[in-house]
């Protein structure tokens, strides 16, 4: 990926509202927010690391969404 917009439109190709897998109420402000708390996870983990924006990376930021309810939450 060259840029974090990148990164959000390839996560939300594949969990928008008309992606692969939608995540209901998905909105691109909860895939910036979560792609923020996996960056700061990986400056304390020693075994995960930035993929380049992979699949991986793509899947770890969809986790943050789900266990932290992003989804849920109204962005003002």
């Amino acid at each position: 990926m060259s840029s974090l917009h990148d990164f959000v439109i390839y996560v939300w190709d594949f969990y928008g509202s008309e992606g692969l897998y939608p995540i209901e109420g998905l909105q691109k402000q909860h895939i910036f927010d979560a792609f923020n708390v996996y960056i700061e996870r990986l400056k304390t983990s020693s075994y995960m690391s930035w993929g380049g924006g992979d699949s991986l990376d793509r899947e770890r930021v969809r986790d943050i969404i789900l266990e932290l309810q992003l989804n849920k939450m109204e962005v003002v």
